[in-house]
């Protein structure tokens, strides 16, 4: 590859009419808008009306490629799955074209090519094609136009309103298709091969609608990755933790499978904003390129999480926008397109990057000299040097002119690139958008053209586009995209793209080379990475746990602290990395927090909650990591139930929150998932897991969403005390928690008639306006309407210079970070930060420049309130009226034992977080057809396994075994298993050394889980979570006290709901 080719033909380049390779490749092509449009209006020309016409050409800029945001539906169609032979013949596998009518269409999308070359998985879009349509303004007609009313005129492009996709299988040789089965209404799609002879694809099945961002009130479609057997049996979720969308999956050589995720929790919209002070950047360009193991364990950043957004990378002057469409080449540089969603077809730049070791992201923040470089990867390039990424029309096409044999003029524009795909022999195709290749105009090209730009020529919307391409007067397309091979790395010219099909009928996009993956990676497949609870063993996870365990080395090796440091102002710091709260030390750190979430359910989101992360937040536990032993090992081990999105935050010893996750994480069953510090992504970490006391043995492993929430209640790092909650996991609401202790504490200095400071506490609602509640002002008023003139902050933004900018909400609130935030300072009697109102006091520092604590605030508010308010704030300021709402489906694991080829029990694995398990309803039986044999079972454990002897061992590998399980909610979970998966289950794990006796407690030997007399005594082991990595545990004489902390105290609350 990269080897140079220009063809010269006088002083223009052009391309071969079509370059003969080596091998077939399958691509889709979809139609493309050839028809000029008679735009007929009246237009008013020296104040009189009349009727002009003009013929518009260059329609194809408004077709629709697919893109993260026209992932569903919404794109050009009808489209093909075409097989291209070396010899340029076709044959169409598959086709839409000749078959689909406005009604009733079809498009075939996302050809994956199997490991024998043999078979293509892609997927069908169904539903009804439909016009686009555009408001036209007169001067776009005629440029002298004196009216400005545009009117809504429908176009030739058509774009397909899908309702549905389906998987799809078709022999290569034969030509027959197969469908997978599929659930009505689901959008299933975008399939890659697995080494273990599965598919993983995407799909919407699961039923979620995404995170809405803070200030938004949209929660659309949501879709996670799943596996299945090409014959469609022993479907499984592959993304538990994903609670917006997942896209696009594809299989690395080393295993792991890579895929496009929307990143949207908490605060990182807000890493940017689009020029509104405290709001958001463009959401639907954050999508970023993450890996995980084929079963969805070890979820991991690979690209984009925090670098080069609105700062680029400075190894190739990349904007990342949304990362999309990967492939792998020869030499296992992975390659995705980059390209500003929406308007731009997912067309803009080709980025490769020379994967990390696993466990790394990149640079890290004490290398990076610019911000765009935090994280990114040290190997990265830009394929096309002449494309952009940005959200504008093409650039000028760079010297010498480019000639095109489909068009009898030069093309003006250089074009955007995308779909990269790999060759044998280390080459790489892209689809080349020949055109404008934008919807949001720029009038650029005529002055490089040496002409007068016409009105309506830069700008979006209102006919611009069209206007831009038919004022050029020349036979050039707006957005022709084709199928072309790289000769050179990086490109400087359009020239070094060779041709390999391109037609003016057609664009072609997504192409796959139909050849073994041996051609391509010297090896028949990809590395065969085992399921999580064959990887593992341990003793507190049995055979069929419903639980997984999450281990670190130390909380206090990390890379969590901003690049440029803690300022009061500056989106950069949380929203994009550093999620540092205050200027901690590490002997702050006193513990860990977990955190569940739940998914959204249905459009409706923005009337059930109204919070700063984006969802319904649970704390399911908090646990110290200071140990009597070694006060300098803060490592841990905790279980918990698998399946479900969590997060983590370092707190003190009094619960708040120092530095916190904003990434879904979500252990699998019988996972082990072990790092070696937090957030340590750009080096080893400084010490193994393996080395530490949480590895040994006779660890006393921190058990979570068994029925008690603990959590820290103060204290010292040696001598923590603990209170716990009698509930599934731990919601902390506005209206059920907060309101309450304010009306007790706070109302008579701050209720409704006369506000000190002019702050009311005592008023319900989320709503703003003219009596403003509560919440509003405490959470959403970063105007400061609330706040009387005398007391309002000055932070030079906004049209009066008092709107906040992110990471403050309000003057009293700043985002999950009590510790800064002036509602806790008051109810604490004490500013909590480690700064004094002197530390930031000039005024017209406005980055700096913070709020004071101000006048002494006693209070009599107790310890357990002001831990309630510090977690209300630090998890989201829940304000909804339905933020305890159960989302969230039941953790349901079916594993068995195994006597040779054959079953001789079953092993059914449950826990709940959101409600509890509801253990009447577990339903356990063999599948007889579409049928259930009789139930199995008598009852589901409330947070652990029952097992089921079998009358006679099951032996017929195609034989099924359906469970299901529902909680408290009425939220169902339902798992169907062959025999031949279930003989695949772990064997029984070690069995755990005596356990030593906590001396607080010496009845109950287990300190961390007092209250749970049903709690199994369960299995265990092995690697990775995402910060560094590391795994085993060493054998080790048992400790007598391997206990965290001295737990002072214990006392018990109980939540209901």
């Amino acid at each position: 590859m990269y080897t140079r080719i220009l063809i010269a033909l006088s002083c223009f380049l052009a391309p071969a009419s079509a370059l003969a390779i080596d091998h077939p490749i399958a691509y889709v092509r979809c139609e493309r808008t050839t028809a000029e449009f008679d735009v007929t209006m009246d237009v008013v020309l020296s104040g009189v009306a009349q009727s002009v016409t003009r013929t518009m050409r260059g329609l194809d800029v408004y077709d629709i490629m697919p893109d993260v945001t026209h992932f569903f539906s919404g794109f050009s169609a009808p489209c093909d799955l075409v097989l291209r032979e070396p010899d340029g013949q076709e044959r169409v596998l598959y086709s839409c074209s000749d078959t689909s009518t406005e009604e009733n269409a079809c498009a075939a999308m996302d050809p994956a090519v199997s490991f024998d070359g043999k078979t293509i998985a892609f997927s069908v879009f169904r539903g009804s094609l439909t016009n686009q349509s555009e408001p036209i303004h007169p001067r776009v007609v005629h440029p002298d136009a004196e009216n400005a009313q545009t009117q809504r005129m429908t176009l030739p492009n058509r774009v397909l309103s899908a309702t549905e996709a389906q998987l799809h299988l078709v022999d290569v040789e034969t030509g027959e298709v197969r469908e997978l089965p599929h659930e009505e209404g689901a959008f299933d799609a975008g399939p890659t091969f697995l080494a273990n002879g599965r598919i993983a694809f995407t799909s919407s099945r699961e039923g979620h609608t995404a995170t809405m961002v803070f200030g938004t009130n949209s929660s659309g479609r949501g879709s996670r990755i799943y596996t299945v057997d090409p014959d469609g049996r022993n479907l499984d979720i592959a993304s538990h933790h994903s609670l917006a969308q997942e896209q696009h999956p594809f299989a690395l050589k080393d295993g792991r499978v890579a895929y496009t995720s929307w990143q949207i929790f908490g605060g990182l919209a807000f890493r940017h904003t689009n020029g509104s002070p405290g709001g958001f950047t463009t959401i639907g360009n954050l999508f970023h390129i993450y890996t995980q193991y084929p079963d969805g364990a070890e979820q991991f950043a690979f690209y984009g999480q925090h670098a080069g957004d609105h700062t680029p990378v400075s190894a190739t002057n990349v904007d990342h926008k949304a990362a999309h469409f990967l492939t792998q080449t020869s030499d296992e540089r992975v390659w995705f397109a980059d390209y500003y969603r929406g308007n731009n077809s997912g067309l803009g730049v080709v980025v490769g990057v020379m994967p990390e070791p696993e466990g790394q992201e990149g640079i890290g923040p004490h290398e990076a000299e610019v911000a765009g470089d935090i994280f990114a990867p040290r190997d990265i390039v830009r394929l096309t040097q002449w494309s952009t990424s940005g959200d504008n029309m093409a650039r000028p096409m760079p010297e010498p002119a480019y000639n095109h044999p489909e068009y009898s003029d030069p093309l003006p524009f250089a074009g955007k690139v995308g779909h990269p795909s790999a060759l044998p022999r280390n080459d790489l195709m892209v689809a080349w958008g020949k055109g404008a290749c934008s919807t949001v105009s720029g009038n650029g090209i005529f002055g490089a053209l040496g002409m007068e730009a016409p009105p309506l020529t830069s700008g979006s919307g209102a006919g611009t586009a069209m206007n831009v391409i038919t004022s050029l007067g020349l036979d050039t397309p707006g957005c022709d995209v084709g199928i072309y091979r790289a000769t050179a790395v990086p490109s400087t010219h359009p020239s070094d793209l060779e041709l390999i099909v391109d037609s003016r009928d057609w664009h072609e996009i997504q192409a796959r080379v139909v050849v073994p993956y041996s051609a391509i990676h010297g090896i028949e497949k990809p590395v065969l990475i085992e399921p999580a609870d064959l990887r593992a063993s341990h003793p507190d996870l049995e055979v069929g746990t419903p639980f997984g365990l999450l281990g670190a080395a130390s909380i206090v090796d990390r890379e969590t602290h901003p690049w440029g440091g803690l300022r009061f102002q500056g989106e950069g710091q949380f929203h994009r990395q550093g999620t540092d709260t205050i200027e901690y030390q590490d002997d702050d750190l006193c513990g860990v927090r977990i955190l569940a979430l739940l998914p959204n359910r249905g459009r409706d989101t923005w009337k059930e909650i109204s919070n700063t992360a984006g969802e319904r937040v649970r704390i399911l536990g908090e646990f110290p990591v200071r140990k009597t032993q070694d006060p300098y090992d803060t490592s841990f081990l905790v279980r918990f139930p698998a399946n479900i999105p969590y997060m983590m935050q370092g707190i003190d010893c009094d619960g708040r929150t120092l530095n916190t996750d904003q990434t879904w994480q979500s252990l699998r069953p019988g996972e082990v998932k072990t790092c070696g510090g937090c957030h340590v992504h750009s080096r080893p970490s400084n010490e193994d897991f393996e080395d530490t006391l949480a590895a040994r043995p006779d660890y006393i492993t921190h058990r979570l969403g068994e029925g008690v929430v603990p959590i820290l209640a103060g204290g010292s790092l040696s001598e923590v005390s603990l209170l716990e909650y009698r509930a599934p996991g731990l919601s902390v609401t506005f209206e059920e928690d907060i309101l309450p202790i304010f009306e007790q504490r706070c109302a008579s200095c701050h209720s409704s008639d006369s506000p000190a400071a002019g702050l009311v506490l005592d008023r319900p609602g989320t709503e703003g306006g003219d009596t403003p509640s509560t919440w509003f002002c405490l959470v959403r008023d970063k105007a400061q309407s609330c706040v009387p003139e005398e007391l309002k902050h000055t932070t030079g933004a906004g049209g009066s210079g008092h709107t906040f900018r992110r990471p403050q909400l309000t003057r009293y609130v700043r985002a999950f970070n009590s510790r800064a935030s002036l509602l806790y300072w008051k109810a604490a009697n004490q500013r909590t930060d480690l700064r004094t109102d002197e530390t930031f006091s000039d005024p017209s520092d406005v980055v700096y420049h913070d709020i004071d604590f101000g006048a002494d605030h006693p209070t009599d508010m107790t310890a357990e309130e002001l831990g309630l308010l510090s977690r209300w704030i630090d998890i989201g300021a829940a304000g909804g009226p339905d933020e305890r709402r159960d989302t969230l489906r039941p953790t349901l694991n079916l594993a068995a034992t195994i006597d040779g080829a054959s079953l001789t029990r079953l092993h059914v694995g449950t826990a709940d977080i959101g409600s509890g398990v509801d253990g009447e309803s577990l339903e356990v039986c063999i599948v007889d057809g579409d049928a259930c044999g009789p139930n199995l079972a008598s009852g589901a454990h409330s947070a652990g396994v029952v097992s089921l002897d079998l009358a006679s061992p099951l032996s017929d590998p195609e034989l099924e075994v359906r469970a299901s399980v529902s909680d408290l909610a009425g939220n169902q979970t339902v798992v169907q298993r062959t025999v031949s998966w279930l003989l695949r289950s772990p064997p029984e794990p070690p069995v755990r050394p005596e356990t030593p006796v906590d001396p607080e407690n010496p009845e109950n030997p287990d300190p961390d889980n007092p209250s749970n007399p049903e709690a199994p005594v369960t299995a265990a082991g092995d690697k990775g979570c995402g910060c560094g990595a590391a795994q085993g545990a060493p054998n080790a004489l048992i400790l007598l006290l391997l206990v965290c902390v001295r737990l002072r105290t214990r006392r018990t609350r109980r939540q209901t709901y």
